[in-house]
């Protein structure tokens, strides 16, 4: 009875575990368009489309609304004011971009003992992962490594699957399931990983896709309710599984980490390159309104003060732009990433894969 009741407190401590968090962290069904914009697309390339989409209004506005929009742009005050916000605006950026920069720096310089305690530990951990691997190296690119651990984790699943057969018919179900789930699982990851490059960021985002949360848990529940039918080398091989996908765990959280320092390190050396051209042009433009040379030409029948006014909002919202790109991209990361360990979190849960009744 004691042993019974032991693993029923296992059980539910597992099901507590995974009931405690919920997220969204793998979204299969995402649409394109959202993770393109959150996650996928270039930040460059996301904030010409925005300020793209910004000078496209501008003109639809000055084409449909003609007199409506000239009479708006020659209120000079009011576009003198806007400018000049968006002038203040962008010299604060600048600082932030220093500030970054500043962080970013900071962690690096550190004192000799640091650097030798961080280089020992990042060998200890590459080191680490060889007994579960078949090469004699662990990989030294993030893509390689990363494909390394879970091909391992598909290696043991099988050996598990192979070991088991012949045993309890429940047993031997639910392992083919979960030698199934992690096969498709790796799959899967192996077309991203084998041709994604770090910085790119395909390989943190395969990684973050990867479902190793759910592997625990269901490796922790077969060897909870089946500890009477596995042998030792069985229970090994689930002890095995646990060890890798922990591996998984450290190495995803530390690639996250050089992925953000050096997201930050490319903002603020972005914002540093285009806040200086827009400051240098709105300045411009201050001074050509408060002088009154706007040129007087209407292309496509848009009055010339709209387009000289549109194309410098569109200058001077340049920068936030990109710093709203890089910054949406790193929350989301950092949201679709809050709990580390064998928490698992998906939205309705993937526990259904296999029957536990």
């Amino acid at each position: 009875m004691g042993g019974r009741e032991t693993i029923d407190g296992a059980e539910e401590a597992i099901d507590e575990q995974v009931e405690s968090v919920r997220g969204n962290l793998v979204q299969p069904d995402e649409n394109w368009l959202k993770r393109w914009l959150l996650l996928g697309g270039n930040r460059i390339l996301v904030s010409v489309v925005a300020l793209f989409l910004v000078l496209l209004g501008f003109v639809g506005l000055g084409v449909g609304w003609t007199a409506q929009m000239t009479e708006l742009m020659t209120e000079t005050e009011i576009v003198q004011t806007l400018l000049f916000t968006l002038l203040s605006g962008t010299i604060l950026l600048v600082s932030i971009a220093v500030s970054i920069n500043s962080v970013v720096l900071s962690q690096e310089i550190t004192s000799l003992g640091d650097q030798e305690e961080e280089i020992e530990e990042s060998f200890s951990f590459r080191r680490g992962i060889q007994d579960y691997t078949d090469s004699d190296v662990s990989p030294s690119k993030p893509a390689e490594f990363l494909l390394a651990i879970v091909r391992a984790v598909r290696d043991h699943a099988e050996d598990l699957q192979t070991t088991v057969q012949g045993q309890d018919s429940m047993l031997e179900r639910q392992v083919e399931t979960f030698s199934d789930d992690v096969a498709r699982q790796v799959g899967e990851i192996e077309e991203r990983l084998e041709t994604g490059q770090f910085g790119t960021s395909e390989v943190l985002m395969a990684g973050l896709d990867y479902d190793y949360s759910w592997q625990v848990y269901a490796a922790q529940r077969l060897r909870a309710e089946h500890r009477a039918d596995l042998s030792d080398e069985q229970l090994q091989v689930l002890d095995d599984i646990d060890e890798i996908l922990k591996q998984f765990t450290t190495g995803r959280e530390y690639f996250k980490t050089l992925y953000f320092k050096r997201e930050m390190a490319n903002l603020s050396r972005y914002l540093l390159l285009v806040a200086f051209p827009t400051i240098v042009s709105i300045s411009y433009v201050l001074l050509a309104l408060r002088a009154q040379l706007i040129p007087n030409v209407s292309p496509l029948g848009i009055p010339s003060i709209v387009v000289f006014i549109g194309l410098a909002y569109v200058v001077g919202i340049a920068p936030f732009t990109l710093f709203t790109a890089y910054v949406l991209r790193s929350a989301t990361i950092a949201h679709r990433t809050l709990a580390a360990g064998p928490f698992t979190l998906e939205r309705d849960g993937k526990r259904g894969r296999i029957d536990w009744e």
